[in-house]
């Protein structure tokens, strides 16, 4: 759900240090056809954007701005994905795991280290249990209505406020760029 901010492509999420981090690289070729100034990998760290998606998450939902931001949930993406895309694409996700999980088992067969190629299976599986789960979503996929929408924010009741309480501040280097969109 995260695009970048020099290519406006989406970002990547992937594990570095036992953290999550999102990152998008662009090839040097293609960023001076482009005629793009792009790092080779621009990334940064999913817990520096958590403060800031935490107090965007409780200003939508404080009690002056909760019916139109309940509104507007109700009425966004009522005719963005049809439910024939939502599962072709689903689809789509659990064929590319199933292929790659085909060429993990090439590699290990073909004597790459076991260790690195149980954790690729395991990244992989467990992004097929998504893609999975999203198969089984679009299926029966439907809107929520306003009224579902509000009784869902209603019962998380504090929440929401507690989520706006800063626990960090974000600080970002000349290699991280964020737009604020």
């Amino acid at each position: 759900m995260l695009f970048c901010g020099y290519c406006k492509r989406r970002m990547q999420g992937n594990w570095n240090n036992d953290q999550a981090y999102y990152r998008c690289r662009y090839p040097a070729e293609y960023a001076m056809v482009n005629n793009i100034d792009h790092p080779k990998v621009a990334s940064f760290r999913e817990i520096d954007l958590l403060g800031r998606l935490d107090a965007w998450l409780a200003r939508v939902f404080e009690p002056g701005r909760r019916e139109q931001t309940i509104k507007t949930l109700a009425e966004y993406g009522q005719d963005a994905c049809t439910p024939d895309s939502a599962l072709e694409t689903a689809r789509s996700k659990v064929a590319e795991c199933d292929r790659k999980l085909a060429q993990h088992r090439a590699a290990l067969e073909a004597g790459a280290d076991l260790g690195i190629v149980t954790q690729w299976i395991a990244e992989t599986q467990t992004q097929r249990v998504a893609a999975q789960a999203q198969l089984r979503e679009a299926s029966g996929a439907r809107r929520m209505s306003r009224k579902e929408i509000d009784a869902l924010v209603t019962s998380l009741g504090d929440r929401v406020a507690a989520i706006g309480t800063p626990i960090r501040t974000i600080r970002l280097t000349s290699t991280h760029r964020l737009d604020s969109s």
